[in-house]
């Protein structure tokens, strides 16, 4: 768009809203003449309306005298005639008047001529009769003289008790007459007055429309008809003329009778046309008239001085460095041209300079290019925008080829080309440094792995280039694999030998306690005391090195859930209360209900750690379990009035087999394996923990775990349910109970045979499911308790085990699962069914303990110890 247009826009623009406010101007004063229209029909029609309704009031009285005179009450045909003939010689000749008896036969009119005939059929006679009261009629006309005329009808009443209907007085106004009537009001000029009756038959037009009274209204004037109140409105007459209505509806005024009068509308509104015609014709006179004078002056005074700065522009473009434009009209394009010429001056002056500028820049970059392309090791050099530019002679000769942008990802093996492009595009986009391993693809094929750097390189704020580089890391890469495998598989076989490391282990648990009762006081059971002292401490020791193990190798998954944090703290309180009184320290946990999500069984684990430790180094004092919220986490804290840590300490208590103040590393103080699990623990559950300590005072671990997203009512899981504290010894009872035990194992079978008879059990054992269905089968009774292996030969399960003795007698029994498998399937079937789950290597008391609460639960005891040994439960994933 050239400069003159523009200005001549700019014009426009500003012309534009003055010619609009004088035709919004006009615009409002038509409006306002519109309105006045309307407001003048509605002043003729209160005028000329009124007299309507006089006229109907005066035939509506003298219809009622007459229906109340002596001959219309005795329906005197006689008297009532020579009453009628007076009344005629008083009333106008254009209103007919008659009396008719019920069967609707005229009695006497004022038109003698009608006496005899029958009007039993006329609208207005039916619907005085049926109404009861005055009517007014629909267009008719006359039978004797065909002449159109307006009815009107009162019954005639029996005056009296009854005041039954016996006959009607009639009235007939002669439309030609209202029509003259009408014609004689002075109405004003291009002004209509229209009655039509309450099917729209045009009773009369004023002035006066020859064949227009009798014919019916045109579909456009129903609306008016059928309004509710009195209006106004704009449409055609029924004379073709274009008219503004002030009309009186159906329902208003006198009922039955439509009354309207219209005002010409395109004559009221020609003087105000004509002077919005006018206003225009004057805008756009001015507005042409404005813009042919910006036109002339812009073109004289604006355009040529700016035609002349452009030569000049141009001429130097194409390199006359002589091009000025010097003084031209008016004194500030003067100024503009001489501006001009100093701009001139100091662009060359710039230009040389910049060109010296390039041509030190170009051999800095040829230099810099020689060092890249000479360098020892593979380098390239990016564009600004990631893109290759080039790459150095050591690339290029380990590569075997040519590298472009088009062909660089083939350099690169198949499976890094993804994960390399994702990081590099976030790198570039924004604007920072980035490195990443790589294999690239030697000339004979091979593939080596690389370490890639590439940083950008900034001029003036921003980056100019991107430089890069690679160091071969190939023999660095297989030497830290092979170590990451080695760490792998030593985890990987501690945890698949956790299974034949925990049956022997099992065996020798078993067999020890069944030594117990062969034993009498003296050297024998205090050698059997130490040795099952040694067991357990051996079975700690295996424990947390197996689930160390069990932890690194990533095999344990956990199964989150959403639950109460009360069903963990009961089991706390149930295991641990007895051990901290008898230490003689106090022990607390405070109530909470609060949903958390997490899993259950690895969450125990942790808080279990942690309290033992706490008991464990506590001397005096007590212990709690508190909670609260905070940060959308519930915190689990367990407080000691301990010996403390030094904060020098504090992140080496997680560290494997480390303990405060245990150089001697006496067993008796645990074996530092405890803390080393929460924190893997801690890892995988993603559940913070944190400690604050101080020495001589005790410490605070807390466990940060995350809330359950909606409220949850959850139930104890049975596969993690509280242990107990068991009596002295076993009640007598009727019977002895009978226990099915089945094991692929017969070492630990043969354990568990003789441990259940020395606790008075009959035992049923097996080391098939189909051999302990069976055998039991045989027996006929129904077991008491079921505790069976989990995993069997032929691969199958204690599960089935369970459910198949569920189906042959109830799922009442209870189920205990004891297994030395280290994956999540025992716990899942655990907590399905609602059996009871340990893990081997079990001690005879931790088996006690579960014998004695699920016989409890099956028998409805408040609890039945099984034999007489108590202890915290067994801690193992």
């Amino acid at each position: 768009m050239s400069f003159l247009t523009r200005l001549l826009l700019l014009v426009t623009l500003a012309l534009v809203p003055i010619c609009a406010l004088e035709v919004w101007n006009q615009i409002d004063l038509r409006r306002q003449r519109s309105d006045e229209i309307h407001e003048h029909a509605q002043q003729l029609l209160s005028l000329l309306g009124g007299e309507q309704q006089r006229l109907v009031e005066g035939v509506r009285q003298m219809l009622e005298l007459l229906a109340e005179t002596t001959s219309a009450q005795t329906l005197d045909a006689a008297g009532c005639q020579a009453l009628l003939t007076r009344t005629a010689m008083r009333i106008p000749d254009y209103l007919t008047v008659n009396l008719t008896g019920g069967d609707g036969v005229i009695l006497c009119s004022t038109n003698p001529l009608l006496r005899g005939r029958t009007v039993a059929d006329r609208m207005h006679v039916r619907s005085a009769l049926e109404s009861g009261g005055f009517t007014v009629g629909e267009f008719i006309r006359q039978r004797y003289d065909d002449k159109p005329a307006m009815p009107f009808g009162l019954p005639i009443r029996r005056t009296g008790e009854d005041g039954r209907t016996i006959g009607v007085v009639t009235a007939l106004i002669d439309l030609g007459w209202l029509e003259r009537y009408l014609s004689e009001h002075l109405l004003p000029d291009n002004a209509a007055l229209m009655i039509a009756d309450g099917n729209g038959i045009v009773l009369a037009h004023a002035p006066a429309r020859p064949g227009a009274v009798g014919t019916a209204l045109p579909p456009r004037f129903r609306p008016l008809l059928d309004a509710d109140a009195v209006g106004t409105a704009q449409l055609m007459g029924i004379d073709g003329v274009e008219r503004v209505f002030a009309y009186v509806p159906l329902s208003a005024g006198v009922r039955h009778i439509f009354v309207a009068i219209g005002i010409d509308h395109d004559a009221a509104m020609s003087g105000i046309d004509d002077a919005l015609t006018r206003s225009l014709v004057w805008i756009a006179a001015t507005l042409l008239l404005g813009l042919l004078a910006a036109f002339l002056i812009a073109r004289r005074h604006i355009y040529q001085p700016v035609a002349a700065l452009i030569s000049a522009t141009e001429r130097w473009r194409a390199g006359d460095r002589s091009a000025h434009v010097g003084a031209v009209d008016g004194p500030e394009m003067s100024r503009l041209g001489l501006a001009f010429d100093g701009l001139v001056e100091d662009l060359g002056r710039q230009m040389q300079a910049k060109e010296e500028a390039s041509a030190a820049l170009r051999a800095s970059e040829e230099r810099s290019r020689a060092l890249v392309e000479n360098a020892p090791h593979m380098m390239w050099v990016n564009r600004p925008d990631g893109t290759l530019e080039y790459v150095n002679a050591a690339f290029r000769a380990y590569t075997g080829r040519m590298t472009d942008e088009e062909n660089r990802m083939g350099d690169l093996h198949p499976e890094d080309v993804e994960r390399i492009q994702a990081v590099r595009r976030a790198a570039i986009a924004a604007g920072a440094a980035h490195a990443y391993e790589l294999r690239l693809r030697r000339a004979d094929g091979a593939y080596r792995w690389h370490l890639s750097r590439t940083h950008p390189i900034h001029h003036g704020g921003r980056i100019v280039a991107w430089f890069g580089g690679a160091v071969d890391i190939h023999d660095i890469h297989r030497a830290r694999d092979a170590a990451e495998e080695a760490g792998r598989s030593k985890s990987r076989f501690l945890a698949a030998a956790s299974h034949d490391l925990r049956q022997p282990m099992q065996s020798i648990l078993l067999f020890a306690e069944v030594l117990r009762p062969h034993l009498g006081d003296g050297p024998g059971l205090d050698a059997l005391g130490r040795l099952q002292h040694g067991l357990e401490i051996l079975k700690g020791l295996l424990d947390g090195l197996l689930d160390i193990s069990r932890l690194d190798a990533g095999i344990v998954a956990p199964q989150f859930e959403e639950f109460r944090v009360s069903d963990l703290l009961r089991s706390l309180d149930d295991a641990y209360a007895p051990v901290a009184h008898g230490k003689g320290l106090g022990w607390r946990v405070q109530p909470c209900h609060a949903a958390i999500r997490s899993d259950r069984v690895l969450l125990g684990r942790m808080l279990r750690n942690l309290v033992e430790n706490a008991i464990r180094y506590t001397d005096s004092g007590g212990v709690s379990v508190e909670c609260s919220v905070e940060a959308g986490r519930l915190l689990i804290g367990v407080h000691d009035t301990g010996r403390g840590i030094p904060d020098d300490q504090i992140d080496r208590v997680f560290e494997e087999l480390y303990q405060v103040e245990n150089p001697e590393r006496d067993r008796n103080q645990g074996l530092g394996l405890g803390l080393a699990i929460v924190r893997r623990l801690s890892d995988l559950l993603d559940h913070p923990v944190t400690v604050s300590s101080h020495p001589g005072q005790g410490s605070l671990f807390s466990i940060a775990v995350p809330l359950a997203t909606e409220a949850c009512a959850c139930v104890p899981s049975s596969g993690e349910a509280a242990p107990v504290e068991m009596a002295p010894a076993p009640p007598e009872r009727e019977g002895r109970r009978l226990a099915v035990v089945v094991d692929d194992d017969p070492i630990v079978l043969a354990g568990m045979e003789s441990l259940l008879h020395a606790w008075k059990f009959d035992v049923i054992t097996a080391d098939s499911t189909d051999l302990a269905v069976e055998r039991l089968t045989l027996d006929g009774r129904r077991p008491d308790i079921l505790v069976v292996d989990y995993r069997l030969r032929d691969k199958r399960i204690g599960t089935e085990a369970i459910l198949r003795i569920w189906d042959m007698h109830d799922a009442d029994i209870p189920g205990l699962i004891v297994t030395g498998e280290i994956g999540t399937e025992p716990q899942n079937d655990a907590l399905t069914h609602g059996f009871d789950l340990l893990h081997k290597p079990v001690t005879p008391r931790s088996l006690a303990a579960a014998l004695g609460r699920r016989l409890a639960t099956a028998e409805g005891e408040a609890r039945i110890p099984v034999a007489d040994t108590a202890e915290p439960p067994s801690a193992t994933l």
